[in-house]
């Protein structure tokens, strides 16, 4: 039976570039700020819809093509790191929210940054915990 997956279990994928992942980072969390600060220069309920409005971007992107939108954009994917596989969407989620709690304390982002620019394998402190990989996406 032949494999449509767009990871053959044969070929390695290939890392993503240390650039593309820090820039994926800033595009998300830039998109996230700015649509968070428009938001709350209209008012708390109009801050509070624009949070609920960038949440579920996120969420809808996560959903439907196992990216978010700067990953997406740039051509990453991130994989389970044991099987090689796309993650499942609940797995995505808590990978998220770990780099959304590392993003509020700024110390744990800088430390993840670091070890991802350190380590052959470009993993940051969130693929390590979480046990991912980032790569380039074969589509």
């Amino acid at each position: 039976m032949q494999n449509f997956s767009s990871f053959s279990q044969t070929s390695q994928p290939v890392l993503a570039s240390r650039f593309k992942r820090w820039l994926a980072s800033l595009i998300n969390n830039v998109l996230s700020w700015v649509i968070l600060v428009i938001g709350f220069m209209f008012g708390d309920f109009i801050g509070l819809l624009s949070t609920l409005l960038c949440l579920g971007l996120q969420i809808y992107f996560i959903k439907t093509y196992g990216q978010t939108i700067a990953k997406r954009w740039l051509g990453l994917r991130v994989l389970d790191y044991q099987s090689q596989q796309p993650l499942t969407f609940g797995k995505y989620i808590g990978r998220e929210a770990i780099d959304f709690l590392f993003a509020w304390t700024s110390f744990l982002l800088i430390i993840s940054g670091i070890v991802a620019l350190v380590r052959d394998d470009r993993r940051s402190l969130t693929d390590l915990i979480i046990g991912t990989q980032v790569v380039q996406d074969k589509k």
